[in-house]
């Protein structure tokens, strides 16, 4: 399988910080910023979140300074949140990123920042979709229902996607570096087109989820990840070795439109140059 880096969007940058609270801590305050000038100059903005240590994490800092400052504070109800990858499981089952993200920070902004609980855009749950090819439909079309009427192109390409244009995408990467649910090997990574794919045999349980494609995430403006511990040291090495297949480490081709920015925790970076 071949898979090819769309050169189109931004190149990568790296950011190395001394540990995760740090790293988290940063990242949950550019985010602060960018949402509060992506409002101003749109009158809205949406955000698209991930999972993990990392990730979770970054949300918890953004509450942890929200209830320490209000200099913080933004328009929360024109923030949307969606999520690039989701476990088919149960609703409130605490292992989909959606609960997690609730329990760090968005059940906190529902409660006492105004933030309308219908700007929460979770994905499917399993009593929702039979099946992630259904989930992926279904997923599809909350992120059609909130497209500009002329859609959005992938960066390089003729190719046009109806979904939000994200102000910023979160993603984690896994040891084996994945990012999303788009895992190493996988036919999901050559599925283009379409914004969302569903993944059935997933080598991390829960097998069954639903993923933001390659070609959605190179529509975000902001493509970010945020990697901590020791254990993904070998997957950010080889993610910025230029002769790594894509097939072989998808996060090699997490990139923006815009913008692309690794923020990595010293033990994660142990590797790079």
């Amino acid at each position: 399988m071949n898979i090819e880096v769309n050169e189109h969007t931004a190149a990568p940058q790296r950011e190395v910080f001394a540990d995760k609270d740090t790293l988290t801590g940063t990242v949950a305050s550019k985010l602060l910023q960018v949402l509060r000038r992506t409002i101003e100059a749109d009158s809205s903005a949406h955000v698209s979140l991930t999972g993990g240590g990392a990730g979770i994490g970054t949300l918890s800092a953004v509450a942890e300074m929200l209830r320490e400052n209000a200099e913080t504070q933004l328009d929360w109800s024109a923030v949307h949140f969606w999520w690039g990858d989701e476990r088919l499981l149960p609703a409130h089952d605490p292992e989909r990123n959606d609960q997690q993200a609730r329990s760090a920070l968005l059940d906190f902004l529902v409660a006492e920042h105004d933030l309308p609980d219908e700007n929460i855009h979770a994905a499917p749950t399993s009593e929702d979709a039979a099946n992630p090819t259904a989930a992926a439909q279904i997923y599809a079309q909350q992120l059609q229902a909130f497209s500009a009427e002329e859609g959005v192109v992938v960066p390089g390409s003729q190719k046009v996607l109806r979904l939000p244009v994200f102000a910023v995408m979160l993603l984690g990467v896994g040891p084996d570096g994945h990012i999303n649910s788009l895992f190493p090997g996988k036919s999901s990574l050559a599925v283009s087109e379409v914004t969302t794919v569903g993944e059935e045999d997933s080598p991390k349980p829960p097998p069954q989820r639903v993923s933001m494609t390659f070609d959605a995430i190179h529509t975000a403006q902001r493509v970010w990840t945020v990697v901590a511990g020791e254990d993904k040291a070998e997957a950010v090495r080889l993610a910025f070795e230029p002769g790594t297949p894509t097939a072989d480490i998808p996060a090699k081709n997490a990139r923006g439109a815009s913008e692309t920015i690794w923020h990595i925790d010293q033990p994660a970076a142990a590797g790079l140059a």
